[in-house]
């Protein structure tokens, strides 16, 4: 029987994207195939799970009061094995969210999972190197299953010009929602307001599909 090691699990409201405030329960698995610079996650530390184990977890909760399930982490698809055992026992929506670069996991469990939160990863805050081409295979297989997805752009004061121009052709290629969200440290948002705004009309103004969101459940201090 496959089992999962899990950082978390709790019920809070989703602070990032489009499904911001909506109420979720989160698993937050540990592990992750990056290091992105701008990381605050704890997801090295954890408890196994069977799929049954986590079952029973979930079930202690009121399902009837939650929008989906959030995987999270650290990287669920990492986990993908163990997602194929656990998700067919699930009957609420599953938010995946993702870093956008592991594809042959994805496809092995896409049927399962209904709205894809997947990161952008740019250099200029993230320094894993240039992955745009795994980001486009991995959109154009959720679409190909006729999935929800849209791209979150971690941001700080060191995008380039040359990332807003691929961001905004990813987003008029497949058509999905871009949104921008500047990078917060313990003190708040350290991205200037001038500079949030300066890229948020510069990429607009490529692409109309975007928004400006920041992290709220920080604000609201919730988990």
């Amino acid at each position: 029987m496959v089992s999962a090691k899990i950082n978390e699990i709790f019920d809070s409201i989703q602070g990032e994207g489009p499904y911001i405030g909506y109420r979720q329960i989160f698993i937050r698995f540990c592990g992750c195939n990056l290091v992105c610079d701008y990381c605050d996650t704890e997801f090295q530390t954890g408890e196994s799970y069977t799929s049954g184990q986590l079952l029973n977890k979930i079930n202690e909760y009121n399902l009837n009061a939650v929008h989906s399930i959030s995987l999270t982490g650290g990287e669920p698809l990492l986990h993908y094995e163990f997602l194929r055992e656990f998700l067919p026992q699930i009957q609420k929506k599953i938010y995946l969210e993702t870093n956008g670069i592991l594809i042959k996991p994805l496809a092995d469990i896409i049927g399962f999972i209904d709205i894809i939160s997947m990161d952008i990863k740019l250099n200029s805050s993230a320094k894993i190197g240039d992955v745009f081409n795994q980001h486009k295979n991995f959109i154009e297989l959720a679409q190909k299953y006729g999935k929800e997805i849209f791209a979150k752009i971690v941001f700080d004061e060191n995008i380039e010009e040359f990332e807003l121009n691929e961001c905004a052709a990813l987003g008029k290629t497949y058509k999905i929602p871009l949104i921008l969200q500047p990078k917060m440290e313990k003190a708040g948002i350290s991205v200037s307001k001038e500079k949030m705004l300066e890229v948020f009309d510069k990429l607009t103004s490529k692409y109309s599909d975007t928004r400006l969101i920041g992290q709220v459940h920080k604000f609201y201090d919730f988990r």
